[in-house]
Order: C-alpha cells, then sequence, then structure tokens
C-alpha cells in the first residue's frame, strides 16, 4: 500500500448512486490486498458540499470514499484544491492522516482510520477520547511540518493586489491568517453550514475591503495572542470535533479526519472552533479546560504551569471574537456584523441585512471589542471571569464592561439568536443547551 502513489483510475463519482461508490470500495480494497467479507455502505456526508461515504464489513470500518462537489465555497477554487492535497500529504508523511487507497476524476478512497469516539455532536466518549489523548492528537497535528504551506501562502497574495496590501505588515500570529474567516486564499469566506452561494461570499468580502473595515479587524493587535505557545506558528486542523476524530479499535489509536479547513497559522486558531463548540465554558467545567490546555501543552514540550495554561486559555477567548465561527465571522443569517451599517447580503439565501443609521457600524465594533478586550488583560478579576465564564459571557453579563453601544450591540444580536453558540439564549430567562458536565461544581 503506497501512501504517496496511490492507483489512480479513469472514474467520476458526482452524482453516483450507492452501489456504484460501493463497487469503486471493492477496486480499493482488493488492490491494497485488504480482506473482507462483506461489505456496506453508509452515506456521513457533512456540510461542506462534499460527499463521504462509509464503507464497512459488517461493524467494522474499512474505508472511507470521499467525492468532491467542485461547485461549493470550500471545494470549488484550485487553491483549495492545492491547499486540501498538500496538507493531507504532509499530515499522512507526520503519520496523522489515513492512507489514501485509490484516486479518481472527482474522488479518493483512504483507509478507514476507526470508528467514532462522539458521544453527540458537543461531546466524546471520555472512555474512548479521554482529555490527555484528544490534548496529543492536537499536539502531533501541530508538529507537522509547515514547509509545504509556504508557496501556498504566497500564491493566495499574489491573488488580489488589495488584500496583499492590507496585510503586507500583519503579523503571522494575526487572525487575518484563518483563511475560512478571512477568505483571503479564495476571495470566498466561509459563511457557515450547507453549502452557501460563493458569489454571495466574494461579494460579503469584497464590501468589507471597501469600508476598509477588513483593514482595521486584521490590523487590530488586541485580536492577537498574547503567550508564545498561542503564537506559534503551526499546521492547524481548523475543525476538530467529536465527529472528526476516529479511534482505532486494535491500537485505540485516535486520528483526526476531514482535511478540508487545515492550513498553517497560529496554534490558538486550533482551538476557537472547538471552545465554541465542545471545549467551553457551555460545555465544560474550569478544571476540564485547565487539564486539557495543561495536557496539550505538555505534548508540544511547552511550559504548563498554572501561569501558562490560563494565558493560553484566555488567548482562546480572544479568539472566539475573531475565530471561525466566531463573533465577528460570517456564518450567520440575520446579518454579518463587520458589515452593520451598510446594505448587504448574509449566509441566509436571498436576504439582505443593515443598512444607514445602524449603531454601532461594524467598523465602531471593532473599536468596541478592541477597547472591552483591552480592559479584560489589564484586569485581573476580569481575566479570571472569562477565563472561567469566557470572555463573550463575561462581555454579556458585566454590560460591555460599561459601554453602552458594545451592550447595545449584544443585546440586538442576543434577539437575533447570534449569540447561542456563546451559550446565551435569544431573551434574558430562555433556555439554551448548557452541558451538565459543565454545571457540576
Amino acid at each position: 500500500m503506497s501512501q504517496e502513489n496511490p492507483q489512480k483510475i479513469d472514474m467520476a463519482l458526482k452524482g453516483a448512486s450507492l452501489d456504484q461508490i460501493l463497487d469503486c470500495a471493492f477496486i480499493a480494497l482488493k488492490t491494497n490486498s485488504i480482506n473482507y467479507s462483506s461489505l456496506s455502505v453508509r452515506d456521513v456526508s457533512g456540510n461542506s458540499g462534499a460527499k463521504t461515504y462509509l464503507c464497512s464489513d459488517r461493524d467494522m470500518p474499512k474505508c472511507i470514499v470521499k467525492v468532491s462537489s467542485g461547485d461549493g465555497i470550500m471545494n470549488s477554487h484550485p487553491f483549495t484544491i492545492e491547499r486540501v492535497n498538500a496538507a493531507t500529504k504532509a499530515l499522512r508523511q507526520n503519520k496523522v492522516a489515513p492512507a489514501i487507497l485509490l484516486r479518481g476524476e472527482d474522488f479518493h478512497v483512504e483507509l478507514s482510520a476507526g470508528t467514532s469516539v462522539m458521544k453527540d455532536f458537543f461531546h466524546f466518549k471520555n472512555d474512548l477520547a479521554p482529555p490527555a489523548e484528544l490534548a496529543s492528537l492536537m499536539a502531533r497535528i501541530h508538529s507537522t511540518s509547515t514547509n509545504w504551506y509556504v508557496p501556498l501562502k504566497d500564491k493566495f497574495l499574489q491573488r488580489d493586489i488589495k488584500i496583499a496590501e492590507t496585510l503586507h505588515e500583519v503579523p503571522p500570529q494575526a487572525p487575518a491568517w484563518c483563511l475560512p474567516w478571512s477568505g483571503i486564499d479564495t476571495g470566498m469566506p466561509v459563511l457557515g453550514v450547507g453549502n452557501p452561494d460563493p458569489n454571495v461570499a466574494r461579494k460579503i468580502l469584497e464590501l468589507q475591503l471597501e469600508t476598509g473595515v477588513f483593514h482595521k479587524v486584521m490590523n487590530c493587535p488586541a485580536f492577537y495572542p498574547n503567550s508564545d505557545a498561542a503564537m506559534r506558528n503551526v499546521v492547524v486542523h481548523n475543525d476538530f470535533k467529536p465527529d472528526n476524530v476516529l479511534r482505532d479499535p486494535i491500537t485505540g489509536k485516535l486520528t483526526a479526519i476531514d482535511y478540508d479547513l487545515v492550513q498553517v497559522g497560529p496554534a490558538v486558531m486550533d482551538f476557537g472552533l472547538p471552545f465554541m463548540m465542545w471545549l467551553g465554558s457551555r460545555f465544560t467545567t474550569l478544571e476540564f479546560r485547565k487539564l486539557f490546555i495543561k495536557e496539550y501543552l505538555l505534548a508540544c514540550k511547552l511550559p504548563s504551569g498554572d501561569k501558562s495554561v490560563d494565558e493560553f486559555i484566555l488567548d482562546c477567548e480572544v479568539n472566539t471574537i475573531v475565530a471561525f465561527p466566531g463573533l465577528l465571522s460570517n456564518i450567520y443569517d440575520a446579518e454579518i456584523p463587520l458589515l452593520r451599517g451598510i446594505r448587504h447580503p448574509t449566509a441566509k439565501a436571498g436576504f439582505q441585512s443593515g443598512g444607514p443609521g445602524i449603531s454601532p457600524s461594524g467598523s465602531d465594533l471593532v473599536e468596541l471589542l478592541a477597547k472591552a478586550i483591552g480592559k479584560v488583560r489589564s484586569n485581573s478579576t476580569l481575566r479570571a471571569e472569562c477565563i472561567e465564564w469566557g470572555l463573550v459571557m463575561t462581555m454579556f453579563k458585566r454590560e460591555g464592561f460599561g459601554s453602552l453601544e458594545l451592550f447595545k450591540f449584544l443585546k440586538e444580536i442576543q434577539e437575533k439568536k447570534m449569540l447561542r453558540l456563546f451559550g446565551i439564549a435569544e431573551t434574558d430567562d430562555g433556555g439554551i443547551f448548557i452541558s451538565e458536565h459543565a454545571r457540576e461544581k
């Protein structure tokens, strides 16, 4: 079995039936002398627009067939395809990603890395994926060579001279380099679940550039991480969550799958999504988070004392403002926060939001949030509260840290259901899912 040179066949699978997918899996397993007694196939596709099929021998996963759609934000641009292929190759060389068994015109078949460790969308099964092992897996991903990304980054910047000029002096630890958030590689920031219109994504980025808010937020140091551990440039998975981790039933080894968003960026970038989807205060206790971060730092052979852990967690919380997904991301149906004050499309098909007279504007919002982060970093009480409750939750509870404009914004987006990811329901007395584990005292 060759990871570098798998067999290629003249076949396309876009729109294929399950029987055709299964036939392709038979070819891949037979070609690589992998034994099986019988195979079944199941569609396990996510929201990227691509199709993913799991082929199993009874209850044992054997291989995965991944078919590119080629028409969505996350897979339609040649830079995206080039990046994903290069990233996957680097991860395989680092023994993080499973082997490729077969390639076709619009698909590949990869060896299954094992069985799911997902309890539900927000939780891992702790017996199958203990925190220390998850932290070690993330550290292994981050240990992958970054050399493959250097020429790609140059291509991204050559694509659009306006963006290149904006990012000319932006340091490598800045959130600007988060591709699904900024869209600097393709001109299309990711707009959330499903497969939104690429033309809408392009328009959103164009408006952010025209208004100057793109330059303002990307060059704002308040959103940069402060700790050395968080600033390190590493290979980041960008989608590290329960449904993207598998466990080998024989060796017990954990593996991350789904490399559509893999890139190089500051290490903290890989914690923004987890803090909002399964690792943050809505889902875990402070003790759990501190244990996870400590184990991660230990696995990376970095300082892991209490001060280092707290500094890293605070950087993670700041990253939830500019992460994908985050407070200032482009995923929301109701509005694009950075485009407040002008009429603009959103992730919701055919919907327009905003307009003159709306306050604070996107530009004002960047300043308000930068000042709020400055207050947190300079106040030990606020730092401790943010580490325990989360930055956005603390801002909300503390009514914008005294800023009427910031609290007004938070109340407005609360009503629009834009704070649910941060554990805040659309009404002050409303209910929202909070993990029982996070409620434990």
